[in-house]
C-alpha cells in the first residue's frame, strides 16, 4: 500500500508539473491562458508578485470558500489541497522561468503553441485524475458549489469558468485598458482541455495496472509467508 501511495504521489506531482508547463506555454503564446489561470496571470502583470504567488493566494481562497460553504461537512483531509496548491504554484514559477526565452511570433505559431499548451494541461490533469488523491482547489470548489446548489457539476463548471474569465477581463481592463491574458485562446482552452483529458484517460490504463500490482504485492508476500509456516 505504501508503494502504491508513493507511485500515486509521483504521478500527481508529474501531472502538476506538466500542467504548470502547459500554462506557462499558454502565456507565451499570447492568445490567453486557461480560465482558472487568467486572474493570477493578469495580477502578476500588474503587481510585483509572481504568477505562482497569485496562483497560490487565489486557490487558497478557493479552499477557504469550500470550508465556509460545507461547514461541518468539510472533510479535514481537504486542507491538504493547500500544500498541493503550493507545489503547483512553485512549479508555475519554475515553468515561467523555463519558457522565459521563448519568443513566438505570427498568429499561426501562436495558435500552434496555444494548442500545445492545451495538450500539456490536459495530459497533466489526466495524470492527476489517475493518481486519484486530491482534486485541484478550483475543481474542488466547483464540486462544492454543485453540491450546495444542487446543479449538475458540468453546468456548474461552465458557470465557474465563465465567471473567472469575466472577472479576469474586468481586472485586465481596469489595470491595462486592454485584454491581457484573456483572448480566443482562453475559449479554446475551456473547450479543448476537457476533450483532451477524455482522450488521455483511457490511454493511461497502464497506470491502473501499476497501482493494482503494487497493491497486490504485499498480499502475495503474506501468502508466501503463511505457506512457509
Amino acid at each position: 500500500m505504501k508503494q502504491e501511495t508513493a507511485i500515486r504521489i509521483t504521478v500527481m506531482i508529474l501531472g502538476l508539473f506538466i500542467m504548470s508547463l502547459g500554462i506557462a506555454v499558454s502565456t507565451k503564446a499570447g492568445l490567453g491562458t486557461t480560465p482558472i489561470s487568467c486572474i493570477p496571470f493578469i495580477l502578476s502583470q500588474g503587481f510585483p508578485l509572481s504568477f505562482g504567488t497569485f496562483t497560490f493566494l487565489m486557490n487558497s481562497l478557493f479552499v477557504v470558500f469550500q470550508y465556509f460553504l460545507l461547514k461541518e461537512k468539510f472533510e479535514t483531509y481537504q486542507w491538504l489541497q493547500i500544500p498541493l496548491i503550493f507545489v503547483f504554484s512553485v512549479f508555475t514559477d519554475i515553468a515561467m522561468i523555463l519558457v522565459g526565452d521563448l519568443i513566438i511570433t505570427g498568429y499561426v505559431f501562436q495558435w500552434i503553441f496555444c494548442l500545445i499548451s492545451c495538450v500539456l494541461v490536459g495530459f497533466g490533469i489526466a495524470l492527476l485524475l489517475k493518481a486519484n488523491l486530491l482534486m485541484m482547489a478550483g475543481d474542488a470548489l466547483v464540486r462544492t458549489l454543485s453540491l450546495v446548489s444542487k446543479i449538475q457539476f458540468g453546468y456548474t463548471k461552465v458557470g465557474f469558468d465563465s465567471t473567472m474569465v469575466l472577472i479576469a477581463a474586468v481586472v485586465s481592463w481596469m489595470l491595462f485598458a486592454d485584454l491581457v491574458g484573456v483572448r480566443e485562446g482562453t475559449i479554446a482552452a475551456a473547450v479543448l482541455v476537457g476533450l483532451i483529458v477524455k482522450f488521455f484517460i483511457p490511454r493511461l490504463r497502464c497506470l491502473d495496472k501499476i497501482f493494482m500490482k503494487k497493491r497486490a504485492e504485499p498480499k502475495s508476500c503474506v501468502k508466501a509467508e503463511t505457506s512457509q509456516r
